[in-house]
């Protein structure tokens, strides 16, 4: 079990802070989709509990069980967190709904993620934005913040679940769970970032 720690900035442009992961030399991956399915119980008990499951494919299929921080720092979103690789992301869905486990929402990005020190800076577009997201000690956020050009009046502690709903109050749109892209959208996207879906 790890303590996961974040810190998300909303950009409108990638390509200045691209230029500055150029310049300082940092090693990052290409462009790649994901797919996430968080799960719950029927009656909500993992929700009641400030406890996420989710399936992720993207890069190899992943299970991660995050949990609740005791005495967190608010400025930042901290969990702990429980992750593992799994070969059939799909055959675990099946296990975990026999459990009663079910979706409850889904949710895709495109996302590279670039390494500074001992933090991923994690470069995010969602279909209602693009974010980037610093995950470490939180003791780099500030200065790689600064390296990066990142506005620190952009920045938020909320989890992507959280801003989606925050954005479609904003735009006076329904209440709904899944953000997930438009099929011409999607492939826009992919044939831009070169990614194979």
């Amino acid at each position: 079990m790890t303590l996961e720690t974040e810190l998300k900035y909303f950009v409108s442009d990638f390509a200045p802070i691209l230029e500055c992961i150029e310049r300082l030399g940092l090693s990052c991956t290409h462009w790649y989709f994901e797919e996430n399915l968080v799960l719950d119980t029927a009656d909500g008990q993992l929700r009641c509990r400030d406890v996420l499951l989710r399936i992720r494919k993207g890069q190899g299929g992943k299970i991660t069980l995050k949990l609740p921080v005791a005495g967190a720092d608010s400025s930042c979103k901290q969990r702990q967190e429980i992750e593992s690789g799994v070969d059939g992301p799909d055959q675990i869905r099946v296990i975990l709904s026999h459990l009663g486990f079910r979706p409850w929402f889904r949710y895709e990005k495109f996302r590279r993620i670039c390494r500074h020190g001992q933090t991923r800076i994690c470069l995010d577009i969602l279909p209602f934005g693009s974010f980037v997201e610093l995950e470490g000690p939180q003791e780099s956020f500030h200065g790689i913040a600064h390296e990066l050009g990142l506005d620190s009046d952009q920045s938020t502690a909320l989890n992507y679940h959280e801003l989606h709903q925050e954005y479609r109050r904003e735009h006076g749109l329904e209440a709904a769970p899944d953000f997930v892209f438009e099929e011409t959208r999607k492939k826009e996207f992919a044939r831009k970032l070169n990614v194979k879906l």
